[in-house]
């Protein structure tokens, strides 16, 4: 005998819901599925739209934004020190974690940024807006495939892992002399020393690196963006993606009930569910959501704890390629 088991599927804002019907389970759990795009849980910004997803799914329709009272806003710590000319930027990299680097007033008037990380380009569009080319005139891997049309020059300056010294040499070959040029690196770049070795006959070049691992918090993360706004030229009192980011955050968390009580369970394509210790946790603390993995990084739960912990919300990848039957094995 074949069984044909139907279910709902409902959208709720951006995000896609399964609500399954009473009785058409096992026992009596019935939880929420909801889909995620999961390369918005990173190092950016943008991690808050992955965040408003799950809100959705879990809550329902956001409110309407409210702006931050002073009070509820996030608090970070400035990675910039004024100088009487400048500024000095925290620039911590593998084996030097203190370091820094220094710009003028007059380098910050004429600066252009060469980004190599999609949370930096993400960032400065989140200020800039359609100008943000003006700004960002050369990009690794990641800006190209995630703003495939853009107001850039020439093509991708490769990964951002182990930086592509010729192809950033190409560009400079190039460029406007007049400007000031600087790349934004994750401080995990593994050819820091040989990179700055080869820019240095190529006029008003620096390097700024920022530490991957220490977001690890959404107030790290605006002390980041802080720091990239300043580059630029932008105050922290007027930068916008700061204001934008604190008001979309506060409409989200002053809604949420403080002691909502829902467990959620996040599969990933691969199998393994994200725990503690990872950004997806982070996007779960500040739902105040439970998370069944209670272990530390990205492994594989099995089957059985997932539904002997009977999570009441599962999120999925949305661009997981599974059939249904194979991504909701344990509930079928």
């Amino acid at each position: 005998m074949i069984v044909i088991i139907v279910a709902s599927l409902v959208v709720v804002g951006a995000a896609a819901v399964v609500l399954w019907p009473s009785g058409e389970k096992t026992g009596d759990w019935e939880p929420i599925i909801g889909d995620v795009d999961y390369s918005r849980i990173s190092a950016t910004p943008n991690i808050l739209d992955a965040i408003e997803d799950m809100y959705e799914t879990v809550y329902g329709e956001l409110p309407p934004k409210t702006a931050a009272p002073d009070d509820k806003k996030l608090e970070f710590t400035s990675l910039v020190q004024t100088t009487s000319g400048g500024i000095t930027i925290k620039s911590p990299r593998t084996g030097s974690p203190d370091s820094t680097v220094s710009f003028t007033n007059d380098e910050i008037s004429s600066m252009k940024v060469i980004s190599y990380g999609l949370g930096f380009t993400d960032s400065y569009a989140g200020m800039l807006g359609a100008g943000v080319w003006d700004t960002v005139v050369a990009a690794g891997n990641t800006t190209w495939t995630n703003y495939a049309t853009n107001g850039m020059s020439g093509e991708t300056l490769g990964s951002e892992y182990t930086l592509n010294r010729e192809a950033v040499l190409i560009f400079l070959k190039t460029a406007d002399t007049g400007n000031t040029y600087c790349l934004v690196v994750w401080g995990y770049i593994m050819n820091y020393d040989a990179v700055i070795e080869a820019l240095a006959g190529y006029g008003n070049v620096k390097v700024l690196c920022v530490d991957y691992y220490a977001i690890n918090s959404l107030n790290y993360l605006l002390s980041v963006v802080d720091a990239l706004g300043q580059l630029i030229g932008i105050s922290t009192a007027d930068n916008p993606l700061i204001s934008e980011f604190q008001d979309r955050l506060y409409t989200m968390t002053d809604s949420i009930p403080s002691d909502p009580d829902i467990k959620v369970y996040m599969e990933l394509t691969n199998g393994n569910s994200p725990g503690n210790g990872t950004l997806t946790q982070l996007c779960f603390d500040v739902l105040k959501l439970k998370n069944i993995n209670d272990t530390s990084g990205t492994n594989k739960l099995s089957d059985e704890i997932v539904v002997s912990s009977k999570p009441d919300v599962i999120f999925f990848d949305v661009k997981d390629t599974r059939t249904d039957d194979q991504k909701l094995r344990f509930i079928v």
